[in-house]
């Protein structure tokens, strides 16, 4: 998926909620696992790095480390 298209899929779903605007409690970087995606909705293969974090109440959001990025870029920015 093109990086303007996860942007855009990032940018509402921080502006809906499904993705936390705040810190994290606990981050973790490693090998995908095979899950999806919470930012653009693909699957995190054993080939991807993926982020793992938990947030507010202890919610795991799981990211392709590319996505995290740009999550982490469009959260400080608060454009959305």
């Amino acid at each position: 998926m093109a990086a303007e298209g996860v942007r855009h899929l990032i940018r509402e779903r921080l502006r809906t909620g499904r993705l936390p605007r705040e810190r994290t409690i606990e981050l973790w970087h490693g090998p995908g696992l095979g899950q999806t995606c919470d930012g653009c909705g693909l699957t995190i293969t054993m080939a991807d790095r993926m982020s793992q974090m938990c947030a507010d109440e202890w919610r795991v959001v799981r990211l392709h480390a590319d996505c995290f990025v740009l999550w982490d870029k469009e959260r400080r920015t608060g454009t959305t």
